[in-house]
């Protein structure tokens, strides 16, 4: 195997998030909502159950790390839409905050990326309220941009804060195969610090975005709607995600 060269393999941080129980007792469906990696032209097939490709996939990342090549899943008939939560258009943070989230860490990180990307994650919920499902939400490890988006839509259908957590740190096991495609692909900070910020789990840090979003006086539904979300998304997305 030449230098560079990765082997075939599954994508290292893939699954459906159906199952989950809500504050109602009613249980979240099966085949609605994934969440990944990054997918890669030379991924294997998922050995998973439910239904792949997705047809609809939100693609968090910025240009720079997706490059000019199509998404991988869009070879294989998937619609891609191109979301990018932060550091592309109006998504940007100031040098300033930068250094703050750079010393404080994820805790600070994910609240900054929630204020910033707010537009975009409005239109993240009307693409998971109509576009055709299953849908696939990703980034690069499927981490940080992916845990806060996947939280929030979590919080959305009523899904328990502590099952919330849970389903983001459910990515800890998953870091080192993660950590060992980003770094095939150049994608992972070269520095000791760079990599191991690359690779923590923080339930504090999603923690942090619960509080925000379920601190506001009517709840997530309140922060969405402050944020112009549509209540007609909103009602799609719950009766088409909770069972």
């Amino acid at each position: 195997m030449e230098t560079g060269e990765i082997p075939t393999e599954r994508l290292a941080n893939l699954r459906d998030i159906g199952g989950m129980a809500t504050t109602s007792g009613q249980l979240i469906r099966a085949g609605v909502l994934y969440r990944s990696d990054m997918p890669r032209v030379d991924d294997e097939r998922p050995d998973v159950s439910f239904t792949w490709p997705p047809p609809t996939v939100v693609d968090l990342r910025a240009s720079m790390e997706r490059g000019d090549a199509p998404h991988p899943l869009s070879l294989l008939g998937s619609e891609i839409h191109v979301k990018p939560l932060i550091g592309e258009g109006g998504n940007t943070v100031s040098e300033s905050v930068t250094a703050e989230v750079r010393a404080g860490g994820l805790r600070m990180l994910y609240p900054v990326i929630l204020d910033v990307a707010a537009p975009s994650l409005v239109e993240i919920l009307d693409l998971a309220a109509e576009a055709p499902g299953p849908l696939l939400v990703h980034c690069a490890a499927g981490k940080d941009r992916t845990g806060i988006v996947v939280a929030l839509l979590l919080r959305l259908a009523g899904v328990v804060p502590e099952a919330v957590v849970a389903d983001y740190m459910a990515t800890g096991p998953n870091m080192p195969g993660i950590v060992r495609r980003l770094r095939g692909q150049a994608l992972l900070p070269g520095a000791r610090t760079g990599e191991r910020r690359a690779s923590e789990v923080s339930a504090d840090a999603v923690g942090a975005v619960l509080e925000i979003i379920d601190g506001h006086p009517a709840g997530v539904e309140g922060w969405l709607l402050d944020r112009g979300a549509s209540p007609d998304s909103i009602r799609h997305w719950r009766k088409r995600i909770v069972d």
